[in-house]
């Protein structure tokens, strides 16, 4: 047998980094405005931190985060009851997704910051010291740990693609630590969308999405008003719906398309869903059509 090997699209690329500091500023510190050809993601660990830039003036919080576009005029003032602690990444990305957090600060659940904090520990494996001074060009390590540049890349690229999956559900941002539930519902329901044909148990859901049974399936009720076994029988019975009243295939080609066990479940699933069986379903939507 002979496979066919198939390419992985890449949306998210690290190649290039400036700088990776941990830095523990003092009262009253600032820098000068700037701006550069490469993103720069700035996180408070404590602490607060004023922020000017192109697209976003104003405070950042403990755990928040923004990252300045490339080319955007920036600078960072401590005020004087604050002496903060804060992560910068200097890095070169081309994707605008990331743009979403130049304007607005983010504030970072657990699992956020756990793969933040796993960037820099791998950062110092990468580069040289000093970490907490401001320096154009960092050296890197003569013997770095095997792999350890593109475990950089590869843990940066991840952070990044985890953001731009949670923050495009919803813009809103919650407050405390993790993500707000919602957020999760509507992961839950495009995971959903992408994999109904598939068999889906509530503890896998509950397993992939960091929550317990009970949690799970009474926020996805609150937040759809559907069970999850609900949401995935209508939307097996709307594409049934589709392809009885559209398509030349099949009761039976359409109880396997929807890998049904047999055209006998796929009846008495549809005759459940709808009040009538499959095919007179089909000889009703053909007379509207007509």
């Amino acid at each position: 047998m002979e496979f066919k090997l198939k390419s992985l699209k890449t949306e998210i690329t690290v190649d290039k980094i400036a700088n990776l500091h941990f830095f523990e500023f003092e009262k009253n510190f600032f820098t000068k405005s700037d701006r550069h050809p490469f993103c720069e993601l700035i996180f408070v660990g404590s602490g607060t931190l004023m922020i000017s830039s192109d697209d976003y003036n104003g405070k950042l919080y403990k755990n928040e985060m923004i990252i300045h576009r490339a080319n955007a005029s920036h600078f960072l003032t401590c005020t004087a009851d604050s002496a903060p602690t804060v992560i910068i990444i200097g890095f070169e990305c081309l994707s605008h997704k990331i743009d979403y957090f130049s304007s607005r600060p983010v504030l970072l659940g657990e699992e956020s910051i756990k793969k933040l904090a796993e960037i820099v520990k791998e950062g110092r494996n990468v580069f040289a010291p000093p970490y907490n001074k401001p320096t154009f060009d960092m050296k890197k390590k003569k013997n770095a740990l095997f792999g350890s540049e593109q475990m950089l890349k590869n843990l940066l690229e991840y952070f990044l693609i985890e953001l731009i999956r949670e923050y495009n559900f919803n813009e809103s941002v919650g407050e405390g630590y993790g993500r707000p539930f919602c957020l999760t519902v509507n992961e839950i329901v495009n995971y959903l969308d992408e994999n109904f044909l598939e068999k889906i148990t509530i503890d896998e859901l509950a397993f992939l999405f960091r929550t317990n049974r009970a949690t799970l399936c009474r926020e996805f009720r609150e937040k759809t008003g559907k069970t999850i076994l609900q949401y995935v029988s209508d939307k097996k019975t709307n594409i049934a719906k589709e392809k009885l009243a559209e398509s030349v295939s099949t009761v039976t080609e359409i109880a396997y398309q929807l890998k049904f066990e047999s055209i006998h479940y796929f009846t008495r699933f549809f005759k459940k869903q709808t009040g009538i069986t499959p095919l007179k379903y089909r000889q009703s939507a053909h007379e509207s059509a007509d």
